[in-house]
């Protein structure tokens, strides 16, 4: 789509192209496009020198174009119970969203195994352990929301579970063939979002947990026949790769995207644990969709210009229509292919104007504006 422009000034252009403007977390996100991307992943068995993988196969585009395609063997995350996950070493806060179908392994239905899901974890690491030996009871601590089946083999459910030194606690919902999935931190507490496919966002759980280091390990999780599981010692369970039993899941996974959460100051200092002080309908606007941008679609051209003036020596000062509380991000350049940052300011009324200084040049100006 080409881009919507108007005439200003003589010799100046205004174009607005709205898009989400990169930031420090996005690109670690997975459209899972391409087979190399995989290698961009860590992986538990691997970091942790378990030498054993719970994996029955995984793969990018193979199995299914444009997905990433999980297939574990019999394993599980519960109390020590250790299985699987990918993922990437994330500092502070953070959201992470994804986009999941879990199926049985013929896939014709919901897996016919109990506790087969996948999902989104945050789990403090385990830097200290290097090889099984390092390995000690209750030191798991963990989130995670999965989809899949759960009490009920084949119903689709989800299972949202907190970990504490290897203490778990989970819950099960009614589920469905595939949602969205989405985690955010905030300090110490976590909000776990869901939205089913055809459906609205909803916040499902809220947490505090304190006990967070800065730093975890985010990303995708999928597990897979409890029932043989639980007849495991877990030491055993966790540094095995076992074959046969009854697993029965495959996960396909449509993208993993990273973002780096942004509060509004009307917001600054609230608990965001607390639905008095945070509802839940505040919460779906600020995360939910905002945070889960489609890097790879076409711009739209949604934002509407209300004024616009020219000061000699100053610059071009611009207004367009906002949302109170969303950060906006503006850019400048003189060809379309070189940009230049101008501005980065939060909407605090329903007009937001801002200024773009005069430079040298061509005479010909574009600027670009987006919700950071």
């Amino acid at each position: 789509m080409a881009p919507k422009c108007i005439q200003l000034l003589p010799l100046s252009l205004f174009c607005f192209l709205p898009a989400s403007f990169a930031d420090d977390l996005s690109t670690l996100s997975d459209e899972f496009e391409a087979a190399s991307s995989l290698s961009n992943w860590s992986r538990i068995f691997e970091t942790e020198g378990w030498g054993a993988d719970q994996m029955q196969s995984v793969d990018v585009g193979e199995s299914r174009g444009g997905y990433l395609t999980m297939v574990p063997k019999t394993s599980s995350w519960y109390r020590d119970w250790r299985g699987i996950l990918m993922y990437k070493r994330i500092a502070g806060d953070f959201v992470a969203t994804m986009e999941v179908e879990p199926r049985n392994r013929a896939l014709d239905g919901a897996p016919a195994s109990s506790y087969s899901l996948a999902g989104i974890m945050a789990r403090a690491p385990r830097d200290s352990i290097r090889q099984p030996s390092d390995w000690r009871a209750n030191g798991e601590n963990y989130i995670f929301l999965s989809l899949g089946t759960g009490n009920n083999p084949g119903h689709y459910q989800f299972e949202v579970k907190s970990t504490v030194n290897s203490a778990s606690s989970l819950e099960i919902d009614a589920g469905a063939p595939r949602a969205i999935i989405q985690v955010v931190r905030l300090g110490e507490v976590f909000l776990v979002l869901r939205k089913l496919e055809g459906g609205d966002w909803e916040v499902h759980r809220r947490y505090r947990r304190s006990d967070m280091p800065d730093t975890l390990q985010v990303g995708i999780t999928a597990y897979t026949d409890w029932e043989s599981v639980e007849l495991m010692d877990p030491f055993e369970h966790n540094r095995s790769s076992i074959d046969g039993h009854s697993p029965d899941l495959n996960a396909a996974i449509d993208y993993f995207r990273f973002k780096r959460p942004r509060v509004p100051a009307a917001l600054a200092g609230v608990d965001f644990a607390d639905p008095l002080e945070v509802p839940d309908g505040q919460i779906v606007a600020l995360f939910g969709d905002r945070a889960n941008r489609d890097p790879l679609a076409p711009p739209s051209y949604d934002l509407v210009i209300t004024d616009q003036d020219y000061a000699p020596g100053v610059g071009m000062e611009v207004e367009f229509e906002s949302v109170p509380g969303v950060f906006y991000r503006v850019e400048r350049s003189s060809d379309m292919q070189q940009w230049t940052f101008v501005e980065d300011a939060e909407a605090t009324a329903e007009r937001l104007r801002f200024v773009v200084p005069e430079s040298d040049g061509d005479g010909s100006l574009f600027l670009r504006v987006a919700e950071d």
